[in-house]
């Protein structure tokens, strides 16, 4: 196939949007369609080739498969093979778990279906999974091995390869925007949501070589339209006036997507055909076109096209390895030394690896090779994920400090039974009420998963107390009417049935507690106050005779508490340890609601004053167990720590159980 110049600078494009949006989300809201942009690339050229070796019957399945394990194989393994052995040294054995099941999915090609699987409020922080951006390479895979038997059938049966084309792409964009709201993360990750991108560059390689006759003569009447109106004092853009202008509306999309796109818009949907059609135009105009050959098709924009695919695959395991480290997004400077690092080892991974690879001789040695090393790959991350992240590691002394995770919390805190995690489940389930049942004093807990983690400790005193807790609880929908946030929309309707559920109740005690500075509510302190206070009235109209009583924000953690105490094992083994860790405190809102719960004369209780000291340092540690952290992540109450929490409160508590 001729080379295309501006198809590589749309390459450049798409990585560099991804890489920027990755780097610094506030710099480029939309730089996420940078995918979009490679799907339309690669069923444009794919379909291009598979075409042109149908038509010159030198199309083999064989050939067809081994260009791909050439072109995509050497890099995937490379990067693969060097984001395991940094994690050798670097991950503890839960965070080494994690990415052993991202590799042998990886190795498969079946990541987007894992990652679909674990998509939830409460899996790990996307930032973190350092094999994240691989959805989309299994995606392409997937494609890729349903589309050449697609099309060599239909060739051989005679038939239309453009009604093939039309009927799955317009069946897999009408399932993309029928379901995008409700199954967000189904759309996102599975493949017949995305399918029709590919397919829309597979129509234009249908009409590039089909149509080229009856086009050509379209665009030249167009062009002398062009010619005497747009570009009639123009004459050097009006020689190719159609192609100027499908690349002036293309980049025109494009440039607008990446820059005036929002970050939490829901997607991909409708909005998927900005950069699509975008992409599409673009393709339409060729190289010849004025804009492609300044924006597309310099040196510059070459030299990162060619680079494209392995800077996509490193940048992300250099960014994650520093969101790890630092517990939430890193440092501005080690995002840059990380992309800058990125750059360099795309340039070293096309010239030494790739390239020794795809081209030259001994192509079935070549493609042995690589298919042995991905399965070997995917062998070793199959049994680091079955032997709980390989904690041999480490020596036998410290092994006992890194294998830190509580994986009963989610039982702990009742999922899906009483913590309604899934946007589908909306009323809770009768067991949801624990103590004496509903003849006793009954305390209600509503808030998100923080108060969900808060749900064990109070558990336990209600055994001590004889009170009964009825815990109604929802992810990512703080205990607040009328909050919609961008990772549940369902969250006002979530409200109004947990007053529902409240007036069949008939609670003594109303505790209301939330990750009071959660940035998906998209709420600024005084914001915050007004919507509480909102809340407040509702409440005490609607149950005059019950108590309330808020819980304030707890730390967050930048570094998680398990993280840290990996890192000062030593001070652990010998005892000199300290309990107490630097944390970020939400102290404008802790004192905010401080001051509402007085106004409407509440009960309140800082969880900051109670767990932290003067200098901005907090508990971490609350018992001599591996897992008897506070928190088990950035912010949620492990079961020790809600239970240590809630026995240090429980006198202030106790003032309300009457």
């Amino acid at each position: 196939m001729k080379f295309r110049p501006e198809i590589d600078g749309l390459r450049a494009f798409a990585v560099i949007s991804a890489v920027i949006f990755h780097s610094f989300p506030g710099a480029l809201s939309g730089g996420y369609i940078g995918v979009d942009v490679f799907f339309v690339i690669s069923g444009y050229l794919i379909t291009s080739i598979l075409i042109s070796d149908l038509q010159t019957e030198k199309f083999s399945f064989s050939e067809f498969f081994g260009r791909r394990v050439r072109r995509i194989f050497p890099s995937l393994i490379f990067v693969l093979a060097m984001t395991n052995i940094a994690a050798w040294f670097l991950l503890l054995p839960a965070e080494y778990l994690e990415l052993g099941k991202h590799t042998a999915a990886s190795a498969v090609f079946i990541q987007n279906f894992v990652f679909w699987s674990e998509a939830g409020y409460f899996d790990p922080a996307g930032e973190t999974k350092l094999l994240l951006h691989l959805w989309s390479l299994a995606v392409e895979e997937q494609y890729y091995l349903l589309w050449p038997l697609a099309l060599w059938l239909v060739w051989r049966k005679n038939a239309s390869i453009l009604k093939l084309m039309i009927g799955v792409a317009v069946f897999s964009f009408i399932l993309n925007v029928a379901f995008v709201s409700g199954e967000t993360e189904a759309v996102f990750f599975w493949p017949i949501g995305r399918f029709w991108e590919l397919l829309v560059g597979a129509l234009m390689a249908w009409m590039s070589i089909f149509r080229k006759g009856p086009l050509e003569t379209h665009r030249q009447k167009y062009d002398q339209f062009l010619a005497a109106t747009l570009f009639r004092r123009l004459p050097s853009l009006a020689k190719a006036g159609t192609y100027n202008v499908s690349s002036f509306v293309g980049l025109s999309l494009l440039f607008g997507g990446v820059l005036f796109l929002p970050e939490d818009i829901v997607y991909p949907g409708m909005w998927a055909l900005i950069p699509v059609m975008g992409t599409a135009f673009v393709i339409a105009g060729g190289a010849t076109a004025l804009l492609s050959r300044v924006v597309l098709s310099n040196k510059l924009a070459l030299w990162f096209g060619a680079v494209s695919y392995p800077l996509y695959l490193w940048h992300w395991p250099l960014l994650s390895y520093g969101n790890l480290a630092n517990g939430d997004r890193a440092s501005v400077e080690f995002r840059v030394s990380a992309v800058a690092l990125s750059v360099f080892l795309a340039w070293f991974t096309y010239r030494f690896v790739e390239n020794p690879f795809r081209f030259g001789a001994h192509k079935r040695l070549k493609i042995q090779a690589l298919g042995l090393g991905l399965m070997l790959l995917g062998g070793f991350g199959w049994l680091n994920y079955k032997f709980d992240g390989l904690g041999f590691r480490f020596p036998e002394s410290a092994r006992y400090y890194t294998d830190t995770i509580d994986f009963q919390w989610w039982d702990h805190v009742q999922t899906n039974i009483c913590h309604l995690q899934e946007p589908e489940l909306l009323v809770h389930d009768d067991i949801c009420v624990q103590g004496q049942g509903a003849e006793g004093y009954k305390v209600a807990l509503w808030g998100d998963s923080h108060a969900a983690s808060l749900f064990p400790g109070l558990l336990a005193l209600s055994e001590q107390d004889h009170f009964s807790i009825f815990q109604l609880t929802h992810a990512a929908c703080p205990s607040l009417f009328g909050v919609k946030g961008v990772y549940r929309k369902d969250c006002p309707e979530n409200a109004e049935q947990v007053l529902r559920e409240m007036l069949q109740i008939k609670p003594d005690l109303i505790i209301l507690h939330s990750d009071w500075g959660y940035d998906d509510y998209h709420l600024t302190v005084t914001e915050l106050g007004v919507v509480l206070v909102n809340t407040i009235e509702r409440l005490k109209a609607t149950f005059p005779e019950a108590e309330l009583l808020i819980i304030g924000p707890v730390p967050r953690w930048e570094v998680s508490p398990q993280r840290v105490s990996y890192r000062n094992v030593n001070r652990l083994l010998d005892g000199t340890a300290s309990p107490m860790q630097p944390a970020i405190i939400l102290s404008e809102q802790d004192a905010m609601i401080e001051r509402v719960a007085a106004d409407n004369a509440l009960g309140f209780i800082s969880a900051i004053n109670e767990l932290c000291d003067a200098q901005g340092r907090c508990l971490a540690r609350v018992g001599d167990q591996k897992t008897d952290f506070i928190a088990i992540d950035y912010g949620h109450f492990s079961k020790a720590g809600a239970e240590y929490f809630v026995e240090h409160i429980a006198p202030t508590l106790r003032l309300y159980l009457k």
